[in-house]
Formats: structure tokens, sequence, C-alpha cells
């Protein structure tokens, strides 16, 4: 997949099918969407592109609110790269961008820019300033640039409301099952190793030690959660601790993780990882010694063996 800005274009011989959105966490829903157009794209010998925006439009349009995100854009970018997509366009999205009309947005991006020649969107779905190009601007549009317009319910699924300001929720509460489930994946944290205390390696327990990620990103609460590490192709399971440390005097909030096995590749300090975090075991706890921390450590770790042996005797890799 290769990202794109507005100066540059897909090949401009070849017509695109494309679909616009924020894409934050790459959910159910939003993959619905670009397996659509990715499938479309094939069938048609024409590019596959998605469209999206850095920073969020919400970032933008109510910068007097909280801004909390499940994806960066790094991180969008690689969960949109493994669904077979040949383009990203990443729009740097200002009050200017967000003041274009409709019509502007469909034919400066979509039409002059892409080629598209069909637009795949989510029913109900509005675009341009105020989104006022809804139901009957998309009409037009058919009509006017000879587009195909595909539309597509993305709200439920078996009765499960999937939505990213959901699973926003279910991330921060801890509820990571059911943030997985509307997510199709497990929840993905791209961090930077940094230099630890090797406090772990002194309590029978070696860990890798990460940067907090931006502050804008959600992290589920404090504590233990059930991980894999992905760096270079290699994949380890293991416990993933995000918090302060309290036992051992406050430190800053970082991640640490902990390979059941550890065996092939991993980032060394200063490199990045990737984090893709299944189940939340436990909350943060002070401990009285770091005699009661260990014994808690080795529940812990039998807890997470248990939990990939349930998910891996189901044969279900929930990162494809």
């Amino acid at each position: 997949m290769k990202i794109l800005t507005l100066a540059e274009r897909p090949a401009p011989e070849m017509s695109s099918v494309v679909s616009v959105g924020n894409f934050d966490g790459v959910h159910k829903g939003h993959q619905i969407l670009i397996r659509e157009v990715v499938k479309r794209a094939r069938q048609t010998g024409k590019n596959s592109v998605v469209v999206t925006f850095e920073p969020h439009t919400r970032a933008v349009l109510y910068p007097e609110l909280p801004q909390f995100l499940l994806t960066t854009f790094e991180e969008k970018a690689a969960l949109i790269e493994r669904l077979g997509v040949d383009f990203l366009l990443k729009i740097s999205f200002n009050q200017e961008f967000s003041s274009l009309s409709p019509e502007d947005f469909v034919k400066m991006v979509l039409i002059d820019r892409l080629h598209a020649a069909e637009w795949v969107l989510g029913e109900g779905h509005a675009v341009g300033k105020d989104r006022t190009g809804g139901k009957k601007f998309l009409r037009e549009a058919m009509s006017k640039y000879h587009i195909v317009i595909f539309t597509a319910d993305l709200l439920s699924q078996e009765e499960l409301i999937i939505s990213s300001t959901e699973i926003r929720k279910s991330v921060t509460e801890g509820r990571l099952n059911e943030a997985v489930e509307m997510l199709g994946h497990p929840y993905l944290i791209t961090a930077e190793r940094t230099q630890g205390l090797k406090l772990g390696s002194q309590l029978g327990f070696p860990t890798l030690n990460f940067k907090r990620p931006p502050s804008q990103k959600v992290l589920p609460p404090p504590g233990v959660c059930a991980a894999e590490l992905e760096f270079k192709g290699n994949l380890l399971p293991g416990a993933l601790y995000y918090g302060e440390c309290p036992t051992f005097a406050h430190r800053e909030a970082h991640l640490e993780f902990h390979a059941l096995d550890l065996s092939g590749a991993v980032p060394e300090t200063g490199e990045k990882a990737r984090l893709w975090v299944s189940q939340f075991v436990r909350e943060n706890r002070t401990f009285k010694d770091a005699g009661e921390l260990v014994r808690q450590m080795k529940q812990d770790i039998n807890n997470i063996r248990n939990f990939f042996k349930r998910r891996n005797a189901n044969g279900f890799d929930q990162r494809a």
C-alpha cells in the first residue's frame, strides 16, 4: 500500500474505487466498507483507495472538546494495509478544508485527483461543510459525475452496536473482550522501546519497556493484559503491564511486556513494535512486598497462558 497526499495521485490512467472517513480503530464496520472497495476494484481492474484525515476531523471542528483516539495515523495505516488496499490518501484536515462544499470535495478529491468511478460509504453518510451533502446531493453526484455510489449499514451486527465511540468506552473501562469483538482484531498499540530499570529481571520476569503512546491515544486502565508483541514478522504472546509500578516507588506511566516464551526478533531501544491487546486480566495494585508481587505475577502468567491456549484452540487469528 502506498500512502499519498493531495499533491500526489494514483496512476493517472486508472480509475478508482474509493471510500472516505476517519476510520478510527478500523473496526468491523469500517472493514465492511474497505473490503467492498478492494473487492470492487479487483473485479474491475481499478485502484482501491481509502481517503482519511489527519488530524481526526473532530479535533478541528470541535477543538474545545477532549480528543481521544483508538488509532494514531501510523496504526490506522497498518490496519488498512492488512485489508489489501492499494492507496491510502492522507488529507491534512484544517479549517480551510473543513469549509469545502460537498460539490467541491467530490470534484477536487474524488473526481479530479482520484478519478473515482465508484464510491463506497456507510448508510447515512454525509459530506462537506456541516455535513450538507446528504442523500439528495449524492444522487445528483451520481448523475453529474457518472460515479456509482454503494451504501452499507455499518452500525449493527448481530445486535451488537459497532462504533468508534462505543469501542473507546469499552477500552477505557477495561472491557477488552467487547472492544475486540467490535474491532474484529485485538486492540493495537504501537510503542517505542525504552530503557527500563530491570526490576522485572530481578523478580524473574524480564520485560521489554515501552514509552506511553501520545496522550490522545486511548489505553486500557492501568493493570495487566494478555497481549502479543509483533516485530519484524515475529509474534510473541505474553503479559502487558501498563501503569506506574506503585509497588516500587511511583514511576512515569509506561508499558512493560513479558513474553511467555521469548524467541526471535525483539525491538532494540528506540525501535517501535506493535502490541496487540486482547484481554484485560486485572487492575493495577500496590503490593506489600516483592514476594507478594511475584506470587501475583505467576498467577497472571498462568491466566494469560490459559487465555492463549483457549484462543488458539479455536484456530482464530483476530489480527487477520
